[in-house]
């Protein structure tokens, strides 16, 4: 069983009727428990009534609450949804604790036998989380897979951060605005093959939407097309759950295509629920591990 250490954001999604658990990274973590890996969740809270919640939604999700920091200065995090044709928009309210994670010896020791640590730029708009990160970075051995989530968030955009955080990961997952934004900054317009070119070792991500996802390995490109979902879902969270389930099968060392396949199929199940962090049926897990 992989350890796996997802580093950021745990938080309130506050929408229009109700209100979930989220958190790119937290949704990350909860998908790799679910996919059966043994996940552990870097993050912070508020000592407040919205960060009891989430240690209790945590713990009976099955998650380790163990990394999860309390902050007694800094409320716990909170991000407004609303939709424009079923596309979900953000207001990230700050300041919050999740922007004040410290590195502790502790953490440093047990991240130096981690199987991956996955992490995203929005994680790394405050200084000291940033500061954090690079050190857990700094602690991990050659072989951890380090899978990066480059999720741009407006006005939480550094773009020395970035550059620093494709550099430093072996896995990187961008949509197409978030790709072309990137390759404007490297002056070029086939961004994935300028990164294969200088690390043939990086897998680079890209979702399309409802026309998939696609992949880019030294062994190829490979496509894949989006499954159908339900009128239900909100949207909210697929690409954490295309990306843990990316992260668990590399991890196994599956074929690029089933990757693929299986990473789309999973996360059309979220897709069509809500939140962020939803029931996966069985069906699916089993596919998963067929």
């Amino acid at each position: 069983m992989p350890t796996i250490f997802s580093f950021g954001e745990l938080l309130w999604d506050i929408f229009p009727d109700y209100k979930k658990p989220g958190g790119s990274p937290a949704n990350l973590a909860y998908h790799l428990h679910v996919l059966k890996n043994r996940s552990r969740l870097i993050s912070r809270i508020g000592d407040d009534e919205y960060g009891k919640e989430l240690q209790h939604f945590i713990r009976k999700k099955g998650l380790s609450a163990d990394y999860i920091q309390t902050d007694v200065k800094h409320p716990t995090g909170l991000v407004t949804v609303q939709f424009d044709d079923n596309e979900p928009s953000y207001t990230i309210h700050e300041p919050a604790a999740w922007d004040f994670i410290e590195f502790t010896q502790k953490l440093g020791k047990e991240i130096s036998d981690a199987d991956a640590l996955c992490f995203a730029s929005l994680s790394q708009r405050n200084r000291a989380s940033a500061s954090t990160l690079n050190r857990l970075l700094d602690s991990v051995h050659p072989e951890c897979l380090t899978v990066f989530d480059l999720n741009l968030r407006p006005p939480f955009i550094d773009r020395k951060r970035i550059m620093n955080s494709i550099e430093r990961s072996k896995v990187i997952k961008f949509n197409m605005d978030e790709l072309n934004q990137v390759s404007g900054w490297f002056k070029t317009d086939q961004f994935p093959e300028y990164l294969l070119r200088k690390d043939p070792e990086k897998v680079i991500l890209l979702t399309l939407g409802g026309d998939g996802s696609a992949m880019y390995t030294r062994d190829g490109y490979f496509k894949q097309e989006a499954f159908p979902i339900t009128d239900d879902g909100d949207f909210v969270g697929v690409g954490d759950a295309f990306l843990a389930c990316i992260t668990h099968l590399l991890l196994k060392k599956e074929d690029p295509k089933q990757v693929l396949l299986k990473a789309n199929r999973y996360a059309a199940s979220v897709a069509s629920q809500q939140g962020g962090m939803p029931d996966i049926p069985k069906s699916v897990l089993d596919d998963i591990s067929g």
